[in-house]
């Protein structure tokens, strides 16, 4: 049987945007300017000796830069900054510290905002090689990533006919009670600290119950017939060879950074979901070996500014959709949505590979002042900037990460 007939005969539906005709035009608590939030992260770092040296607004784009050069003033380039990371915790660079900070950037926002659309938030990883690696925690723990983009289209515009759906959040619900009452019954047997633990545990069983109880009243809301993207064509002045535009942007794996960025876009247009982290590794496995001979080679140098450029071929597309897309505050998705996109480590001549000491950010969307421009923060921690960005949500808290300062964005 094929595929297509397998989803047929298992009454796969599509999903709808939320339609004002269905009462469905829901606004956030505490309405704010932004809704929507995108990470973004590139697993084995930047390279930061090619990005921008000059801050201010009138910094020149570094050549590699050129396909973000038309979207200048919809982000702002923050560098040279800290999150306290080394190569075995980049995967934490939107945590900051899991001993004080038990979520990460996108699940404090999606906790927020989560409950306003059909998918909570959506966590995704794309890489060349096997890997087990997140950068999205929840209550200190790794939160499970999409790994492929047939996986991260069904989870976002297909589902399973309403019965079907109706059995299995029936079942969910039967195994949730039962742990409910074990944890309670245990909570009379077990020492102080044991009992702290349940008392997480009781949290975090409260959040699920939460969150099917939110899955059982979306079962009848009408859905949206969305097409499987496509390959972006992906334009890049500083990639215009053949021989670069072959290895570069029309690798496999960049072909599907594209798609699912095209998916994450139709996401958020339609209002699926309104948080996303995306976490990419390599395009290749030279990617990785680049990056470790960044001190010696010029070659590697090279090599590694192409590497960064085609991942700035990604942003510029997307920021591209966001920034021509209306809504109905009168701006655009852009106006509406925080990207922020970064490496989880840095690499340079001087530093090496994959060190947290030269950390660049850009920050996109949400009309922030700073925008247009650079902002050197040499020393200081990447987690001011996702402090500040969960004030802009509405979101009140005195720390984030190692962080007790609100910035201006």
């Amino acid at each position: 049987m094929k595929r297509r007939e397998i989803l047929k005969s298992a009454g796969c539906m599509l999903f709808l945007p939320a339609l004002e005709s269905f009462g469905q035009n829901r606004t956030a608590p505490d309405e704010t300017k932004v809704k929507r939030l995108f990470c973004v992260s590139m697993g084995y770092g930047l390279f930061t000796d090619v990005l921008p040296q000059a801050d201010g607004a009138d910094y020149a784009f570094s050549e590699h830069m050129d396909p973000l050069k038309k979207h200048r003033e919809h982000f702002t380039l923050y560098s040279k900054m800290k999150f306290g990371g080394s190569h075995v915790r980049d995967h934490k660079c939107f945590v900051g510290n899991t001993a004080t900070n038990p979520d990460s950037l996108d699940q404090i926002v999606a906790s927020h905002v989560g409950h306003l659309t059909r998918v909570r938030n959506v966590v995704t990883f794309i890489s060349h090689a096997h890997h087990h690696i997140v950068a999205s925690w929840r209550n200190r723990l790794p939160v499970m990533p999409i790994q492929s983009t047939r996986l991260l289209f069904e989870t976002l515009f297909a589902k399973t006919d309403t019965k079907t759906q109706e059995r299995l959040l029936a079942h969910k619900k039967s195994v949730l009670d039962g742990s409910l009452e074990e944890a309670k019954a245990l909570m009379k047997r077990v020492s102080g600290r044991d009992r702290q633990r349940l008392e997480e545990y009781f949290a975090a069983l409260r959040e699920s119950e939460q969150e099917l109880n939110k899955s059982i009243a979306w079962l009848n809301e009408p859905r949206q017939d969305v097409e499987f993207p496509v390959a972006p064509q992906l334009e890049n002045n500083f990639l215009a060879s053949d021989v670069d535009k072959k290895r570069f942007l029309e690798n496999p794996r960049q072909i599907q950074r594209g798609i699912a960025f095209d998916m994450i876009y139709k996401a958020f247009r339609f209002d699926i979901t309104r948080v996303v982290n995306f976490y990419m590794t390599g395009l290749d496995h030279d990617h990785h070996i680049t990056t470790h001979n960044v001190p010696k080679s010029e070659n590697a140098r090279n090599s590694l500014t192409k590497y960064d450029s085609s991942f700035y071929s990604l942003l510029s597309h997307f920021y591209d959709k966001l920034a021509s897309t209306n809504v109905e505050s009168g701006g655009t998705l852009m106006d509406e949505t925080v990207t922020v996109a970064t490496g989880n480590n840095s690499v340079s001549q001087t530093m090496g590979p994959h060190n947290g000491n030269e950390i660049p950010v850009f920050v996109a969307g949400g009309q922030f002042s700073n925008h247009g421009g650079h902002v050197i923060r040499k020393g200081e921690t990447t987690c001011d900037i996702y402090l500040s960005i969960l004030q802009q949500f509405g979101i009140l808290r005195d720390h984030f990460g190692n962080s007790k300062r609100v910035i201006q964005l």
